[in-house]
């Protein structure tokens, strides 16, 4: 089939969504179909073979409260006259143009979270994100989420099906403890958060007063940066000046992967993701894992993990002593989260479901139902 894929910045991927169409082009050109990528041509370049997928880069606004729309607007007039047999838009804000594909395309999209909850968008902004959440729910033919709680939400509220597709993982070996000897690291003997783009959000004032209450006597590593990062609050948080926190900036490849595989702890104190890529990885490398007790995360990491009371720095100063002090306990359910990462969060095996929807959208399509 053809397959057009909107609402990303482009490929490849370096935060969030971009890195899951990225992880699934391979698998999903593999079963046969032909990808079109749209993205942000100031994020990605056009090419005709991206792992063997096209991209397709197109112009749109640079101001914050614009450019995904304008993105969206253009990629939607160029797929539209391309006749693709099936549109997926990857987000539910994009959605807020979903409507401008013809009725016989199949169109199928993805809810990666609700922005509209988080604090780094301006008001208007926010609304508008509210708003495309009605579209996702009216428009396409097939619903999805990364989220089996987000489901449960869009489920109850709007009374409409969601299919749960989780994301999936790379699942990688440790890299050489060689990488950590540029910030004079030692293997386990570290506490790790990445935090991809840095927000207000992402629970790092509560993970520097935790840390600060329980001084475990070994250094804090925050890795993230980026675009789209809430600089003020990044130079807030770095103004503290807290002894022995490290803010090593936004890092990827084996430089990211080395502080995962050999910290003695990895925490994820966000307040909100839908399913978050960081908390699949610390947990695939087996590292003892402390998170926050979010409905979304517990949905990944109940069971696997030491969770704490979101936005409560004593909770996770207790859980980082705890941990800390019962290292083997630690160590054992680390090895089982991530044989349990290795079961369920298989690449290959969560684009055979996309690929379950488009077979079956497409089926639906060409017998003429909705």
């Amino acid at each position: 089939m053809r397959i057009a894929i909107l609402g990303i910045k482009g490929v490849p991927g370096h935060h969030g969504v971009e890195v899951v169409v990225d992880s699934l082009l391979p698998h999903l050109v593999s079963m046969g179909h032909d990808i079109t990528v749209y993205g942000y041509e100031s994020y990605t370049s056009s090419t005709d073979d991206y792992h063997g997928a096209r991209v397709v880069a197109v112009g749109g606004s640079g101001n914050k409260n614009f450019e995904m729309f304008s993105h969206m607007w253009n990629a939607s007039v160029d797929a539209r006259r391309r006749g693709f047999d099936i549109i997926h838009i990857h987000s539910s804000d994009p959605c807020i143009l979903a409507w401008m594909q013809r009725p016989k395309i199949g169109l199928v999209a993805t809810s990666h979270g609700q922005a509209y909850l988080r604090k780094k968008w301006s008001l208007p902004a926010r609304m508008m994100s509210k708003l495309a959440e009605r579209f996702f729910i009216r428009v396409p033919d097939v619903r999805t989420s990364v989220s089996r709680p987000l489901c449960d939400y869009y489920e109850t509220r709007y009374g409409k099906k969601v299919v749960y597709i989780p994301n999936g993982i790379t699942f990688r070996e440790a890299p050489s403890t060689g990488h950590l000897e540029r910030w004079g690291l030692e293997p386990g003997r570290f506490i790790f958060c990445s935090s991809g783009r840095i927000e207000r959000t992402k629970g790092l004032s509560t993970l520097l007063d935790a840390y600060v209450e329980a001084n475990p006597g070994m250094p804090l590593v925050i890795a993230g940066g980026g675009a789209g990062s809430d600089e003020a609050y990044m130079e807030e948080l770095r103004s503290r000046n807290v002894e022995g926190v490290k803010f090593v900036g936004f890092l990827t490849g084996d430089d990211l992967f080395a502080l995962y595989a050999h910290a003695g702890v990895f925490v994820f104190p966000s307040e909100y993701e839908a399913m978050s890529m960081a908390l699949l990885e610390g947990l695939s490398f087996g590292v003892p894992t402390i998170y926050s007790d979010t409905p979304e995360n517990d949905a990944v990491a109940e069971g696997l993990g030491y969770s704490f009371r979101v936005k409560d720095s004593h909770s996770l100063a207790e859980r980082f002593l705890y941990v800390l002090s019962h290292r083997q306990e630690a160590l054992e359910l680390g090895g089982r989260a991530r044989e349990s990462v290795r079961r369920h969060h298989d690449w290959a095996a969560v684009a055979k479901r996309y690929n379950e929807v488009y077979e079956q959208l497409a089926a639906r399509k060409r017998r003429g139902l909705k």
